[in-house]
């Protein structure tokens, strides 16, 4: 009596078989280890980049910490700096609105150090009243119309500054105030 493991056909061969059915458990265990693989690596690649996006993209202090800092800037301003007229001011801007003149008055005062107040003022007022005065209307010509209409003025203030430091080739003035300020369109 023979048993199934005892007899051997001459047509089949069952060590074949066996090893068809190995190459087939080791190739999809094959595959799917590469597959994980990749799909760790593609994991660890998104998460780098939403990493890296995150680090650019975000402002380096919250909104509250700036707005606090800002005022007690400007408290350091108003405790260590003084108040210096430079002149009042009366320029007329032909680049800023196409085919019409815009007149525009306006009272510019810097802020300085207090100690340095005393020299800037004879710089400005004495020394180079003239260079500082077309420097500050130069300013003026070459502003936009949306810096002329910009409520706070931040950038024609910014470079009228610039321009005033420039002149004196010292950095005295801290930040400039514009009262009384006027535009009128012809």
């Amino acid at each position: 009596m023979a048993t199934d493991t005892e007899t051997e056909d001459p047509g089949v061969d069952t060590d074949v078989e066996a090893s068809d059915e190995t190459t087939e458990e080791a190739s999809s265990g094959h595959s799917k280890s590469k597959l994980i693989k990749v799909g760790g690596l593609l994991l660890i690649v998104v998460v780098l980049q939403i990493g890296v996006s995150y680090w650019l993209l975000t402002p380096d202090q919250p909104k509250e910490v700036t707005d606090e800092t800002l005022s007690k800037e400007s408290e350091n301003l108003q405790v260590n700096t003084s108040e210096v007229m430079i002149n009042d001011f009366s320029v007329t801007n032909n680049i800023a609105e196409p085919g019409a003149t815009i007149h525009v008055t306006f009272n510019l005062v810097a802020l300085v150090e207090q100690g340095a107040a005393s020299d800037f003022e004879e710089m400005v007022k004495a020394n180079n009243k003239a260079r500082v005065k077309q420097a500050v209307i130069e300013v003026v010509r070459k502003a936009s119309l949306a810096d002329l209409n910009d409520p706070q003025l931040s950038t024609v203030k910014r470079m009228m500054k610039e321009a005033i430091n420039k002149v004196l080739k010292k950095s005295y003035v801290i930040e400039t105030v514009i009262s009384e300020y006027r535009t009128m369109t012809q």
